[in-house]
């Protein structure tokens, strides 16, 4: 990036702000890259390498040429999210950014609002760039583990699901195995709809929440969510959350979950019966969601606020 502005002759020194310590700055810069929305689909401009994304043009970089050449710029990706529509769109992103700003993001969201049914191929490339590197293909076509090794959370955003001209069954299936090879996250979120009364009584993982029908096949979901978060199975918890008719069903890290999303949190909800339903935002173990239809009590509650464990 630096290599477009020519570097400065005059260090500024007059400014507070050129004065401070390297560290502190690099803190003022993070803060100032940070936004609160998705970036979607960023598009780097093609007369320049790794140029900021759209949304990212912050002001602070056209103030002076030495704030250019000095800002780092890792928190810029590693601190948002990056919301891609296609595979192309993913894999000009991170071939424009290179290797040292690829490795700094960490949160990415798959938008499925363009799979379409008569046009198969877009599903096919999803599937590819998510077999984590597994298979002829993904070696040949690349995949998101290699471009973004330093992902720590992947959603994929299914809450358009009445928008896909895709049958119920058939999306469940393509939702189920795109997740079949990812491994090693700290956390794995698919958004589902989840509007009125009527489905939030729904259990938090019900089919219905993504694809609008609860008899479409194989109930695994929640399975195949657990396996790729690469942690033992006392050190992750499911976590469903619902705002603005959005239901968040996810598998996270205890750790990622008290120092990213909620440094309150002591532990798992739980029910009294396993006739009452889920509360309509709440976290479960593994145990309590293996035996969801009985009332067999958890052996150990040993390890549940990591923040405690000795």
């Amino acid at each position: 990036m630096s290599t477009m502005v020519a570097p400065p002759q005059n260090l500024q020194l007059q400014s507070p702000l050129m004065r401070l310590p390297a560290e502190i700055k690099h803190i003022i810069h993070g803060y100032c890259f940070e936004i609160d929305q998705t970036i979607v689909d960023p598009v780097v401009g093609s007369g320049a390498r790794a140029e900021e994304p759209p949304l990212l043009s912050i002001p602070l970089l056209q103030t002076c040429r030495l704030v250019y050449h000095q800002a780092d710029r890792r928190a810029m990706y590693s601190r948002n999210i990056f919301r891609f529509t296609t595979v192309d769109r993913a894999r000009c992103f991170f071939a424009s950014i290179g290797n040292t700003y690829s490795t700094c993001v960490q949160d990415i969201e798959i938008d499925a609002r363009r799979l379409h049914g008569d046009h198969p191929g877009t599903s096919r490339e999803w599937l590819n760039y998510l077999a984590w590197g597994h298979g002829t293909w993904a070696k040949i076509l690349g995949s998101l583990h290699v471009d973004a090794r330093g992902l720590k959370c992947l959603r994929i955003n299914f809450e358009s699901w009445p928008l896909i001209p895709i049958p119920r069954a058939e999306l469940w299936d393509l939702l189920r195995a795109m997740l079949l090879k990812l491994e090693g996250l700290e956390r794995i979120v698919v958004i589902g709809a989840s509007k009125g009364l009527s489905m939030e009584k729904r259990d938090p993982w019900s089919p219905v929440h993504f694809v609008g029908g609860d008899d479409v096949g194989a109930d695994d979901l929640v399975e195949r969510m657990w396996r790729a978060v690469g942690e033992s199975e006392h050190s992750k918890v499911i976590r469903w959350t619902r705002a603005d008719g959005k239901l968040n069903l996810e598998v996270v890290t205890k750790a990622y979950l008290s120092k990213n999303l909620d440094d309150s949190w002591v532990g798992p909800s739980m029910r009294k019966r396993h006739t009452d339903k889920w509360p309509a935002n709440g976290t479960c173990t593994w145990f309590a969601y293996q035996h969801r239809n009985s009332d067999l009590i958890e052996p150990t509650t040993k390890d549940i606020n990591p923040s405690a464990a000795g």
